[in-house]
């Protein structure tokens, strides 16, 4: 993996989440609304319910593996830069935790892809708003490919029988956010972990992302203000 210390994007000074509420702020700036919760607006019923039955599953496992794949890009980055140490030792150490524990399934073949080697990062679990439109989140990973295209990544993990999915307006939410900062990224890519395989989806092109995400962003529009009328029905 070749991670270059100054490549990576500088933090949006300021920015950052307040746990467990999941709240973002950018100093005094609070932002009502994340990207997760804008996307939300796009599923059924069902859909929604479904996620709800199983978070004691999928929870746990996701947590897990996007812990993972942070821990495993940040010592790309600290070895790169010449920085071993006390806190490197620390990362390593629950890294190993973490791939040899209940969800190594998940786990090992996310770190162990030959694929790293062939990418630029540039981001992992990087913070990001726009102060116009009052949205916030956090992308799992941005990275440069062989090719020189940037490119915002989103890792997924799916049980023994998941399936993929759209993840074109999450993305595209993330890639909108970047561009008020001055961040600009020429494709989107789902990361998708399954229990011994990882597998690196299509690119997304910028364009369809961001139709994706304009969809969702005018759906959640006309959502929150029926909830927030009582009269609206």
């Amino acid at each position: 993996m070749t991670t270059t210390i100054n490549r990576w994007l500088s933090p949006i000074p300021g920015l950052h989440r307040r746990d467990p509420e999941h709240r973002y702020w950018l100093g005094d700036l609070e932002f009502p609304v994340s990207i997760t919760g804008v996307i939300g607006c796009l599923k059924s019923d069902y859909a929604s319910e479904r996620i709800e039955t199983t978070r004691t599953t999928w929870g746990p496992r996701g947590n897990q593996t996007h812990r993972a794949l942070e821990l495993f890009l940040l010592q790309g980055q600290i070895v790169a830069g010449a920085q071993r140490g006390t806190q490197f030792r620390s990362m390593g150490d629950e890294l190993l935790v973490l791939a040899e524990g209940d969800h190594a399934d998940w786990i090992q073949p996310l770190i162990n892809h030959e694929r790293w080697q062939q990418l630029q990062v540039i981001a992992s679990e990087r913070p990001t708003c726009c102060t116009t439109r009052r949205v916030a989140g956090t992308f799992d990973c941005a990275y440069v490919d062989q090719d020189g295209r940037r490119i915002l990544a989103d890792l997924k993990t799916l049980g023994p029988n998941g399936s993929t999915y759209s993840t074109a307006a999450q993305i595209g939410g993330y890639m909108a956010l970047e561009a008020t900062w001055g961040h600009h990224y020429d494709a989107g890519q789902t990361i998708w972990a399954h229990p011994g395989q990882l597998i690196f989806g299509p690119l997304l092109g910028r364009f369809e992302c961001l139709s994706a995400w304009a969809g969702a962003w005018a759906t959640w529009k006309v959502v929150s203000t029926q909830l927030a009328d009582p009269l609206s029905f």
